[in-house]
């Protein structure tokens, strides 16, 4: 698998080295012609739980991406390809440098004047310092949108994710899994300012190995795969408040059953988005999101695990943006975030303030 994604990113970059004449018969996709250029602080890279352990890191990131559309020929459907590049490098540690090569295809076709469908797939394969962490990835989404009326739209769709880790230790292929999800929704606007949204996923993901029970402490192997499924609710609205100010919310509410215990995430996620452009070429962003899941299982400083009913497992943050367009070509870019995340399968948290400012080049 691994020989053939690399031959398949080879490919597409074989593609899109082309002369200019060939790719401008198929026409650069504006949405993949970028060069993003970022420095980053951040005062506690590896997420330590103590202040004295954190370690301060000034962070360098790269992305550019080249994209192509109409590579296949046909009335009334729209193609895309990409190619991503992703780069990551930290002064301090090389634990937690790492490149990504995405390859991106996707397709859209209206079939009725009220239906239209449209099918996406993503390669990855994510290449870190640290060996633990390298894998490949592959996503394929499905949908359907109807229009119903002129201020309803219900949809319909289904996704399947596989992801593979490199490194052949038993304790690092047993993180490898298959995800499917089916989700349906619908969107009304009650007015030309304000939307709602009701919608329904329910998703399965299998891991590559045993589930596992606890008793007196100790996790023991059941048999079979370990298989999670959730059902979640989602509600929502996208509202705009006033003359280039808009504010959306997102709320998740998950049910999970598991049979490896400890590993069912009952809880709430709860997004809030604020985009403002108070004045010409000035946009601000704010994002905040408050997410909470009772899990039933926490590891203990004898590396034993104990199973808890009030155990949560969170996972919040605020970011703040600005983007200053000094051209159509050419934008700056400023992000603060405050992380506060429980570390895995304990009862502690991290901390971490995120501070980068960039710049993105279209082309």
């Amino acid at each position: 698998m691994i020989k053939k994604v690399n031959a398949l990113i080879f490919f597409v970059c074989l593609i899109l080295s082309c002369s200019e004449t060939a790719i401008a018969q198929l026409g650069l996709d504006p949405e993949y012609r970028y060069i993003k250029v970022g420095l980053e602080y951040d005062d506690n890279v590896t997420r330590e739980k103590l202040d004295k352990d954190h370690q301060q890191g000034m962070i360098w990131r790269l992305n550019a991406a080249v994209g192509i559309r109409n590579i296949i020929p046909i009335d009334r459907l729209n193609t895309r390809l990409a190619y991503i590049l992703g780069m990551r490098d930290v002064n301090n540690t090389n634990q937690e440098d790492f490149n990504s090569h995405d390859i991106k295809f996707g397709s859209s076709a209206k079939i009725t004047q009220s239906t239209r469908i449209s099918f996406e797939e993503a390669f990855r394969k994510w290449n870190s310092q640290n060996d633990l962490f390298n894998f490949i990835n592959n996503v394929a989404d499905a949908k359907i949108d109807q229009e119903i009326g002129k201020r309803t739209t219900a949809y319909i769709s289904y996704r399947t994710e596989q992801k593979w880790f490199q490194n052949n230790a038993p304790e690092i292929q047993a993180r490898n899994y298959l995800y499917h999800q089916f989700r349906m929704g619908i969107n009304h606007s009650i007015s030309e300012d304000f939307t709602v949204q009701l919608g329904y996923a329910d998703q399965l993901r299998m891991y590559n190995r045993r589930p596992i029970d606890y008793r007196k402490g100790r996790p023991i192997a059941l048999k079979g795969i370990q298989k999670d499924r959730q059902k979640v609710i989602i509600l929502g609205f996208y509202a705009v408040v006033f003359n280039n100010t808009s504010l959306a919310l997102s709320d998740q509410i998950v049910n999970s059953d598991s049979n490896s215990r400890g590993f069912s995430f009952d809880g709430n996620k709860t997004q809030v988005f604020l985009s403002s452009n108070p004045v010409q070429k000035l946009w601000l962003d704010f994002t905040y999101q408050l997410a909470a899941y009772t899990v039933g299982a926490y590891q203990t400083p004898d590396l034993g695990y104990e199973l808890s009913e009030t155990r949560t497992e969170d996972q919040s943050f605020i970011r703040f943006g600005l983007t200053y367009d000094v051209s159509d070509q050419v934008s700056l870019k400023f992000n603060y975030e405050r992380v506060k995340n429980t570390i895995f399968f304990t009862r502690d948290f991290y901390n971490s303030n995120i501070a980068n400012v960039g710049m993105n080049v279209k082309f």
